[in-house]
């Protein structure tokens, strides 16, 4: 399901090896944009090397900064990072959430409202239940229109339930048909309310 356009402005959250803001500068275009913040050190170099090896840097923009809680940031140190509050997060129209847990108190604070918001969920690093983003989502205005595993498999409610609640209690899980966790799940602005 593609939900980016041509001309999109995305922020990603949490961007790891680089590999989905690259995705996403594929997809925006040069009249798009890409903002990405991330709070390990090395990930954040290793980001900007690659957006300059592919020529990206004029449409990405990359961040050493972590957005919400300190929870838990991998890809190097996270001293020098800056620190900003979920208020802070520019206007999009995709925001992707891939922050190891501090997804919770970025939608709990949100203030910009994105056609899309797309969420990698770690139930066993959230203080809420598992099924919060998804409800919290709804509250927002959003309607969720996919739901995958780690590695793609689209599923179904009953299963995105069944990984949500299982892997908060034994962590990394697979399901009959394949799908991983973590849960992704993809969110588009509900239009009618």
């Amino acid at each position: 399901m593609q939900l980016t356009q041509m001309g999109d402005r995305v922020v990603i959250v949490g961007g790891g090896d680089g590999r989905t803001a690259i995705a996403a500068a594929k997809q925006v275009g040069r009249n798009g944009s890409v903002t990405i913040f991330e709070g390990g050190d090395r990930s954040y170099m290793q980001i900007e090397n690659l957006l300059a090896s592919r020529g990206l840097s004029s449409t990405c923009s990359v961040h050493h900064a972590v957005v919400g809680p300190l929870i838990d940031v991998y890809g190097g140190d996270y001293e020098e990072a800056l620190l900003l509050s979920p208020a802070d997060l520019p206007e999009c129209d995709i925001l992707e959430l891939d922050c190891e847990g501090s997804e919770i108190e970025i939608l709990r604070h949100l203030c910009i409202h994105p056609r899309v918001i797309i969420v990698e969920i770690h139930p066993f690093l959230l203080p809420e239940e598992p099924g919060w983003v998804l409800n919290r989502l709804v509250e927002l205005g959003y309607r969720i229109v996919c739901r995958s595993g780690h590695n793609g498999i689209e599923i179904d409610h009953e299963d995105c339930e069944q990984l949500l609640s299982r892997s908060r209690t034994y962590g990394g899980i697979m399901l009959k048909n394949g799908a991983t966790t973590p849960v992704i799940v993809a969110a588009v602005l509900d239009q009618e309310r």
